[in-house]
């Protein structure tokens, strides 16, 4: 899948601006604070819907406007489409494909695949575990569409009896409690399946990125889903043994919200002992590993988004990256040209204040 174009209006510190990409490496360049990441965003907007840096849409509208527009046309195995996003201060954003408005975000997912790669990903393995969750979530959601919905199902029934557990509390009405079993039983379905698909993913995502990692550090690597719950059973027990303890916090205390993701390096837990360069490694493996893992399942590369990410590796692993990524679409930012990269078809696009001031492309 090659992504051609990019038009944005009013997006972020785009005023109106249209980027051209290659089927190879696309290099976006600047000082600091100029619309690169902006860019990057931008793209990274068409594969899931939402962006990595905000959760409000009102965000991405450049500042003293009321619309922003996103248009982006890319080619898959089967054909050319185009993507447009409109984004309102006022109303829900809307999406349209080859022209078409779409109703539901799960009927984008899946359409275009990309693997994004910047520094605030590096404390994958050392921060808290909705980091981690958030990860296998997006990835998931890419490479199993009805992942994506299941998610949601799951999450509005969360937010449902969060409320019901708020009301019976705060509003003194116990008689409520009575009804929780409807959404205990909700919770349990839609959660083990969660469960499942996340468990399948890690170990799959394993094999692909164990591989990987000893090519880099020649150290071995593993990583294991976390959850409490092995069966519906054990799962809509303990919610029922907790419901005093739900009750008393006023949400629910346990299930696939609530899991995460463990890692260790040479045998050793990687969140207590891993050094800053193996957390690195271990994260540049994961992020390989899942381009590797959607290729052979789709039967295309999906385009990396690679964001200031050079000047945090050191130069073997750069040198290991830019061997990886030579025969993939890529677009990355930097503020600086990086010339280990420019092997192959290379397009450099300078920015400026969020203005493209100077385009290149060669060999």
């Amino acid at each position: 899948m090659i992504i051609e174009s990019l038009h944005l209006t009013n997006f972020r510190n785009y005023c109106d601006e249209e980027f051209s990409f290659l089927p190879q490496t696309n290099i976006l360049y600047g000082k600091n604070a100029q619309g690169k990441t902006n860019a990057l965003e931008a793209l990274y907007l068409f594969s899931i819907g939402k962006s990595f840096r905000t959760q409000q849409d009102r965000d991405l509208i450049r500042f003293g406007e009321d619309l922003a527009r996103a248009e982006l046309t890319f080619s898959d195995a089967k054909r050319r489409q185009k993507i447009e996003i409109f984004i309102r201060r006022d109303r829900k954003k809307q999406i349209k494909i080859n022209g078409v408005v779409i109703h539901k975000l799960s009927e984008l997912v899946g359409r275009l695949n990309v693997v994004l790669f910047c520094p605030e990903e590096l404390g994958l393995i050392k921060d808290g575990p909705h980091v981690r969750r958030r990860f296998l979530d997006i990835a998931l959601s890419q490479l199993r569409p009805n992942y994506y919905h299941l998610l949601g199902l799951y999450n509005k029934v969360l937010e449902q009896r969060n409320h019901l557990l708020k009301k019976i509390k705060y509003k003194n009405e116990p008689s409520l409690a009575g009804t929780l079993f409807i959404w205990n039983e909700k919770l349990v379905s839609y959660g083990m399946q969660l469960i499942q698909y996340r468990s399948d993913f890690i170990q799959t995502l394993e094999h692909y990125a164990q591989k990987i990692h000893r090519e880099i550090s020649g150290e071995s690597f593993e990583m294991q889903y976390c959850t409490r719950f092995e069966s519906k059973e054990a799962f809509l027990e303990k919610l029922n043994t907790t419901l005093d303890k739900d009750l008393e916090q006023g949400y629910t205390l346990h299930g696939p919200h609530r899991d995460d993701i463990a890692f260790s390096v040479n045998g050793r837990d990687a969140k207590a002992f891993a050094s800053q360069g193996q957390q690195r490694t271990m994260v540049l493996s994961l992020k390989l590993a899942q381009a590797d893992l959607l290729f052979d399942d789709v039967g295309e590369y999906p385009v990396l988004l690679l964001d200031d990410i050079m000047s945090e590796l050191d130069a073997g692993r750069r040198s290991y990256l830019a061997k990886r990524i030579t025969d993939k679409q890529v677009v990355l930012t930097c503020t600086d040209m990086e010339q280990n990269l420019c092997s192959g078809s290379v397009r450099a696009v300078q920015i400026n204040n969020g203005a493209i001031v100077c385009e290149n492309a060669g060999k």
